[in-house]
């Protein structure tokens, strides 16, 4: 470490189920923080620093911070709102101190566990200095029109792990492929490097397609925008949903490059015994890694309904922020939530409902009163500020 991060932190609030309200007995307990890295750290360039990281590797580890992180232990055991898991603490929280220039510009960007620090329910701040509290006096500055891709983009995250999860618990692979199962011979007709080379130069027609190619946009708006066109081509294609229409855009994007139909076919076998390959060796990686919690949620209900309960919360919170211009960290749908969380929410209702705030946070960006953009400017002034302040007095 360059410096000494405990003395350098100006804030320290708790995260996850404990901020959202839906914390159980045993639930995992999360600080998540802000630091001023010092200005012969942040002006250097020999080093970096962006973020602190420290998870507890036993019931008895010490974290590598002194009295602010103490204090703050000490004040979150002490909320009546923290629960069980807080007051009888058996092991250190997970800590994760951002630098104060990364939370702005993930902000910024409108990232959905970044922004729920500065809007944190008062209950769940267990420390805080006047520098952070200026810039969580600011806080709607940060709002602009970019939640309905990013809450969607994480809510479709852990969707896509839902029903992968949940394709291996009905129908699981039970044995390793092979290449006669695909109509291939043992030795590829084509070398790797042909296949590549052709198999690139059908992505690069298809990238051209699509927001992949010369279209700066952040991961989650990226994955909302991926999700459109792929609706666009599933209707102009008549295609099946998965890997079906992949394989015909693809095939189209061949036919282009003036490829025959034999090179076509062998492309999509190719393809399609890869794949299966890669889904068994991720499946052996689950079934060894798997949490066996989770394992046993999915076992019982069809699905894993943590990450269940997370899809709904995240679609819920990007629609209210949308229509209202507020960000409900602490759930006033806590126990709704919950219930989810338990399991009393069928596979079925879950997409439907899922499906049904994602329309209507279709329908709120037509009327939100969001601007389609931050003021980047006055946030890079306000960061600047902030850090002349908090430079002052050093060597």
């Amino acid at each position: 470490m360059q410096f000494d991060v405990d003395t350098h932190t100006i804030f320290l609030g708790l995260s996850g189920s404990h901020a959202y309200g839906t914390a159980r007995a045993g639930s995992d307990v999360d600080l998540r923080g802000c630091c001023v890295a010092p200005l012969r750290t942040r002006l250097s360039f020999r080093t970096k620093f962006e973020q602190f990281t420290w998870v507890p590797k036993s019931a008895s580890a010490e974290p590598p911070l002194g009295a602010t992180y103490a204090r703050a232990l000490t004040r979150a055991g002490e909320h009546p709102s923290a629960g069980p898991s807080l007051r009888a603490r058996t092991a250190p929280p997970d800590l994760v101190i951002f630098d104060l220039a990364k939370v702005v510009a993930l902000c910024a960007q409108c990232n959905p566990n970044m922004l729920e620090l500065l809007f944190l329910d008062e209950r769940e701040i267990v420390f805080s200095t006047p520098l952070w509290d200026r810039l969580r006096s600011q806080r709607n500055a940060f709002l602009s029109q970019k939640v309905r891709f990013t809450f969607a983009g994480y809510a479709q995250g852990q969707l896509r792990r839902i029903q992968g999860h949940r394709e291996w618990l009905l129908h699981p692979p039970d044995h390793e492929p092979t290449r006669g199962e695909f109509g291939l011979p043992e030795q590829s007709l084509l070398s790797a490097d042909e296949r590549n080379r052709i198999e690139e130069s059908i992505a690069k027609v298809v990238r051209g397609w699509t927001v992949d190619e010369g279209i700066e946009l952040p991961g989650a708006e990226r994955d909302v925008l991926r999700e459109r066109l792929r609706e666009f081509w599933s209707t102009v294609l008549t295609a099946r949903p998965g890997g079906q229409l992949d394989e015909q855009v693809a095939e189209v994007a061949g036919a282009s490059l003036g490829l025959g139909a034999e090179v076509l076919r062998t492309l999509r076998q190719e393809r399609r015994y890869r794949g299966a390959r890669k889904r068994w060796t991720q499946f052996q990686r689950w079934q060894r890694e798997r949490n066996p919690k989770r394992a046993a949620l999915e076992a019982a209900h069809g699905y894993d309904t943590k990450h269940g309960m997370h899809l709904i919360r995240l679609l819920r919170m990007g629609l209210e922020i949308l229509r209202d211009g507020e960000v409900h960290v602490r759930r006033d749908d806590a126990e709704e939530l919950l219930a989810i969380r338990r399991g009393e929410l069928s596979y079925d209702a879950l997409l439907a409902e899922a499906e049904a705030l994602d329309q209507a946070m279709r329908a709120a960006l037509e009327t939100t009163s969001l601007p389609r953009e931050v003021d980047e400017a006055a946030l890079d002034e306000l960061l600047f500020e902030l850090l002349r302040d908090a430079s002052q007095g050093e060597d």
